[in-house]
C-alpha cells in the first residue's frame, strides 16, 4: 500500500511538472518577434556606427581653419663648406638645421563649409538607409507570422475535423454492430480520418518550417521554445472596415517614403558636389610661418631665423586645371539620372500599391464568401447528420458535408490571415517603419 502511495505521488509530481512546463512556455506576440527582430538587427547596428563615422567626418572639416604644423631636423656632414656656409658654420664641417613650419588657409571662398554641408546630408541619408531597413525588417517578420499562423490554423482545423470524423466512426460502428448500416460506412469514414491524418502532418511540417524561419528573422536561434501568441482576430476586428484612399495613400509615399527621401537627398549633396567643383577654380588665400635655427654643432648657437607671411595660390583653369569643369558636366547627368530613378521607384511603388489595394477588395469578398458557405454547410451537416443516425440517408453525405466544411473553414482562416498580411505589405510600401499593428 504504501508502494503505491509513492509511485502514485510520483505520478502525480511528474504530471504537475509536466503541466507547468507547458504553462510557463513563453508565448511572444507580434511586437515581442518584432521587438526582437529590430533590436538584434546587425545591420541596424552598423548604420548607428555609420552615423558615428559621419559626424567624425565633419569634426575632421573643422581642423580645415587650424594651423598646420610641421618639424624637421637633419644632421649632415660636409666634405668642404662653401664660403657662405663656412661663414655659417664656422671651421666644422657638421651642419644641424631645425625648422617649424605652420601653415593656415586664411579663405577657402566657402568650399569647407559646402563639404560640411555635404556630409550632414549623408547623415540624413544614412537616416533614411535605416529606416529602408527596419522598414523591411519589419515586413518580413509580420509576413512570416502571418503565414505561421495561417500553419496553425490549418492544423487546428484538421484536428477538429479528425476528432468530428472520429465521433462519426464510434456512432457508425454502433450502427454496423445493430445491422442498421453496412462496413463500408466504417471503412469510408476511417478513409477520410486517413485523408485527414495526412494533411494534419503536412500542416505541422508547416508550422515548424514557419517557426524556423521566425528565429531566423527575429535571431532567436539561441533562443529556447516558445509558442507565438495569435492576436489575428483583434487586429482583423480593429481593421476590417478600414477605408484605403489611393491617392492618400500616394501622396504618403512622396512625402514619408525612405526611398525618395533618399532620392532627394542625392541629388542635394551632387548639386553641392557640383559647387565644390566649381570652387575649385578660386585662389586660395593663406599664411605660413617659418622658424629655424643652424649650427654646426649641439647645442644651437644663436643663428635662429624665421620668416612669416602671406601667400596666394591659383591653378590656371586651362589644361590639367580644367577638369573642374567635366566634373561639374559629370554632376548635372547624375542629378538627371537620380532624377529619373526616382520617377521609376515611385511608379513602381505605385503599382505594387494598386496590386495590394485591389487583393484586399479580393480578400474582403472571400472572407464574406468563405463565411456564408461555412454557415449553409454546418446547416446541411446537421441535417445530414440527422437522417443518416435515423437510417435515411447515406454515409457519403455526412463525409462530403464535413470535407467542405474542413476546407472551408481552412479557406475562411487563411483569407482573414491573408487579409492582414495585405495590410502589413501596404505598411511596407507606403515606406512606413512603425508597427503595422
Amino acid at each position: 500500500m504504501i508502494k503505491k502511495t509513492f509511485w502514485l505521488l510520483g505520478l502525480m509530481w511528474i504530471s504537475t511538472g509536466s503541466l507547468f512546463a507547458q504553462e510557463t512556455l513563453p508565448r511572444l506576440s507580434l511586437t515581442q518577434l518584432l521587438d526582437s527582430a529590430v533590436q538584434r538587427n546587425y545591420l541596424l547596428q552598423a548604420n548607428e556606427k555609420n552615423i558615428a563615422i559621419k559626424q567624425a567626418e565633419i569634426e575632421i572639416l573643422k581642423t580645415n581653419y587650424q594651423p598646420r604644423i610641421s618639424t624637421s631636423a637633419t644632421a649632415s656632414f660636409w666634405k668642404f663648406l662653401l664660403p657662405n656656409k663656412e661663414k655659417l658654420l664656422g671651421n666644422t664641417l657638421t651642419d644641424v638645421y631645425t625648422d617649424i613650419t605652420a601653415y593656415q588657409t586664411i579663405y577657402d571662398w566657402g568650399e569647407n563649409k559646402v563639404k560640411t554641408s555635404v556630409v550632414k546630408d549623408e547623415i540624413l541619408l544614412n537616416d533614411d538607409v535605416r529606416r529602408q531597413i527596419r522598414n523591411t525588417i519589419i515586413w518580413g517578420v509580420s509576413d512570416a507570422y502571418f503565414e505561421a499562423l495561417k500553419a496553425e490554423s490549418e492544423v487546428s482545423v484538421h484536428f477538429n475535423a479528425i476528432h468530428q470524423l472520429k465521433s462519426h466512426l464510434q456512432y457508425a460502428e454502433n450502427l454496423y454492430k445493430i445491422g442498421k448500416v453496412s462496413g463500408v460506412d466504417v471503412l469510408k469514414i476511417n478513409v477520410q480520418i486517413s485523408v485527414e491524418e495526412k494533411a494534419l502532418q503536412k500542416a505541422q511540417n508547416a508550422v515548424t518550417s514557419q517557426y524556423i524561419k521566425i528565429r531566423r528573422l527575429c535571431n532567436l536561434e539561441n533562443s529556447g521554445s516558445f509558442e507565438m501568441e495569435n492576436s489575428s482576430e483583434n487586429y482583423y476586428r480593429e481593421f476590417q472596415n478600414r477605408i484605403f484612399i489611393s491617392d492618400s495613400l500616394y501622396a504618403e509615399v512622396l512625402r514619408n517614403h525612405p526611398a525618395l527621401n533618399a532620392s532627394d537627398l542625392k541629388m542635394s549633396m551632387e548639386t553641392k558636389q557640383k559647387e565644390i567643383s566649381r570652387l575649385q577654380n578660386r585662389p586660395e588665400l593663406y599664411s605660413y610661418g617659418i622658424a629655424s635655427w643652424e649650427h654646426g654643432y649641439l647645442p644651437f648657437g644663436s643663428n635662429f631665423n624665421y620668416n612669416i607671411g602671406a601667400g596666394i595660390r591659383y591653378t590656371i583653369p586651362y589644361w590639367g586645371g580644367s577638369s573642374y569643369k567635366t566634373k561639374m558636366l559629370q554632376s548635372d547627368i547624375r542629378i538627371e539620372q537620380m532624377g529619373d530613378e526616382k520617377n521609376q521607384t515611385f511608379l513602381d511603388i505605385r503599382k505594387e500599391i494598386d496590386v495590394v489595394l485591389n487583393e484586399i477588395s479580393d480578400k474582403r469578398s472571400e472572407i464574406t464568401n468563405n463565411e456564408k458557405i461555412i454557415r449553409l454547410t454546418q446547416e446541411t451537416l446537421n441535417n445530414t447528420l440527422v437522417k443518416y443516425q435515423s437510417g435515411q440517408g447515406p454515409i457519403i453525405d455526412v463525409l462530403d458535408a464535413e470535407s467542405i466544411l474542413t476546407e472551408t473553414t481552412i479557406a475562411y482562416r487563411k483569407s482573414t490571415l491573408a487579409y492582414l498580411q495585405s495590410l502589413g505589405k501596404l505598411n511596407y510600401l507606403t515606406g512606413n517603419d512603425k508597427y503595422p499593428f
